[in-house]
């Protein structure tokens, strides 16, 4: 009888098709991305494989290496918005495509500055475990503007 019941569960387990990744779940994975990079950068390795790098500013950065760029900005407020999202997934993966338009006020040695920029970009996360961890992430900024808010006419 235990045989049958072992048989009978491996049966049901073997024959289950898995599930496709789904958009929401992908989104709700690069969203915990941004979230983890602008409020809790120390924390972005859980997001991230271990073999994760990134290549911005024409610079392809380790996960350790662009923890220490995001780091050396003393960033006030930060607001992104996504466009054109594509996303393509399968049972173990998920690719990612888009526009993204962010604004930043940092801190400056100059004063407080205000960054915007446009990127374009892509990033591929895999499935280990339960969770979509990203492996590669790929900005190009193709529209940047910088202005320095602490300038002579803003003080008088």
């Amino acid at each position: 009888m235990k045989k049958l019941i072992l048989l009978s569960t491996l049966i049901i387990f073997a024959c289950q098709k898995p599930t496709k990744i789904s958009n929401d779940e992908v989104m709700e994975s690069f969203e915990a991305f941004f979230d983890t990079l602008d409020n809790d950068i120390d924390s972005l390795g859980s997001m991230v494989t271990d073999d994760f790098f990134i290549f911005e500013n024409s610079r392809r950065y380790t996960k350790k290496e662009f923890i220490a760029f995001v780091k050396s900005f003393d960033i006030i407020n930060s607001k992104r918005k996504f466009e054109d999202v594509t996303i393509d997934s399968d049972y173990n993966s998920a690719h990612i495509s888009l526009k993204q338009f962010g604004v930043f006020i940092i801190n400056t040695p100059e004063g407080k500055v205000r960054l915007e920029f446009e990127w374009l970009e892509s990033t591929y996360a895999v499935k280990i475990g339960d969770k979509l961890k990203f492996k590669f992430y790929f900005s190009e900024a193709i529209k940047t503007n910088s202005t320095n808010l602490d300038s002579d006419q803003s003080k008088s």
